[in-house]
């Protein structure tokens, strides 16, 4: 299965590229931006039927589809969106290429999706976002040094984007580049001063560095808590055996925030390692309700694997089946829904 952060390089453009508020757009970017993918596609073909195609209905839609895991309608949706451009470039355009590429990826057409981002950058030569893109890209093709040399090169763009480093390092770690990985980690370090405690403390957690992350981060914490800082805290404490501790960041943080959906996915999670599949049910379903925005698919997974867990193969049939039509791109998940039907 490909890496899910994928969606995530472009998920920063979702409006931009002349999204005008209008009466045909506000409403599916509001459903965009609440994570309703399925709700958004419904109000994209309903302002379609009403006001007629046109480049943004379709890109709407095109966000909403890939969303909701359709990647195959998503790349059509795309396609039609660039037919309605004049032959001048916007940064539209480029914004709507950059979804092509991601759902030509998730469609295992990697040479189109190469192609999409070699047009991108044959027109922004100094897009750093498209050397990570194409990047990506490439590795998953099994082109190894021009992909690095893709990273190397979006690094040197934007030198200060540390969640770039990680990204990077998460892709190569997942395919066994371990040195190459931690290269990367290593350079994003020598920014010295520079780095703040936050990122200080999340690259040493990526290098195993757990008590110089914990110490970090605790100081970071000092300034205030975000969703991602208390994320890593509580992993860096899991890291060095205190799963106890971990949990009650978790519970402290949703008590302030009850839609920090990863927080309740790693408080789940954390409590199944913990053999308390019943706590992490409650957690997942206690971050379904509420409304956890960006970890939705997450939760539903691991309610499935809770209930496996606590031997419901019913409930788990059922939560599967809801998972496997919201997300059919899921490859694994399709295979334990298989697994799953005959019990």
């Amino acid at each position: 299965m490909k890496p899910k952060s994928l969606i995530i390089i472009i998920s920063a453009a979702m409006f931009l590229g002349g999204c005008a508020s209008s009466d045909r757009t506000e409403p599916i970017t509001a459903a965009l931006s609440g994570g309703d993918f399925a709700g958004a596609a419904s109000l994209a073909d309903e302002a379609c039927a009403t006001f007629g195609r046109d480049k943004m209905l379709c890109r709407l839609r095109g966000i909403a589809l890939l969303g909701e895991g359709d990647s195959e309608k998503a790349e059509e949706a795309f396609l039609e969106a660039l037919t309605y451009s004049n032959g001048i470039v916007e940064q539209t355009d480029i914004d709507i290429s950059y979804y092509l590429a991601v759902a030509q990826y998730k469609n295992d057409d990697l040479e189109a999706a190469h192609s999409t981002a070699d047009a991108i950058l044959a027109i922004r030569p100094d897009d750093d976002g498209a050397y990570y893109l194409r990047g990506k890209i490439g590795l998953e093709m099994g082109r190894k040094d021009e992909a690095l040399s893709d990273f190397d090169r979006t690094v040197a763009l934007a030198p200060n984007d540390y969640d770039r480093y990680v990204g990077i390092y998460e892709e190569l770690h997942a395919r066994g580049y371990d040195s190459e990985a931690a290269s990367y980690l290593e350079k994003a370090m020598t920014g010295g001063s520079r780095l703040s405690d936050y990122n200080k403390g999340v690259l040493e957690y990526y290098l195993g560095s757990y008590t110089d992350a914990r110490n970090d981060l605790e100081n970071a914490k000092k300034g205030g808590s975000s969703e991602n800082l208390i994320l890593y805290l509580g992993r860096t404490y899991e890291a060095l055996g205190d799963a106890g501790y971990a949990m009650s960041l978790y519970e402290e943080y949703i008590r302030s925030d009850s839609s920090a959906g990863h927080v309740y996915e790693q408080l789940a999670k954390c409590r199944m390692a913990g053999g308390d599949y019943e706590g992490a049910l409650e957690a997942i379903e206690a971050g379904l309700s509420l409304g956890g925005k960006g970890a939705e698919r997450e939760l539903m997974f691991d309610r499935v694997v809770a209930c496996e867990n606590l031997y419901d193969f019913s409930s788990a049939k059922k939560y599967m089946e809801e998972y496997v039509a919201l997300y059919p791109d899921d490859e694994v998940a399709r295979r334990e829904n298989v697994f799953l039907s005959s019990r």
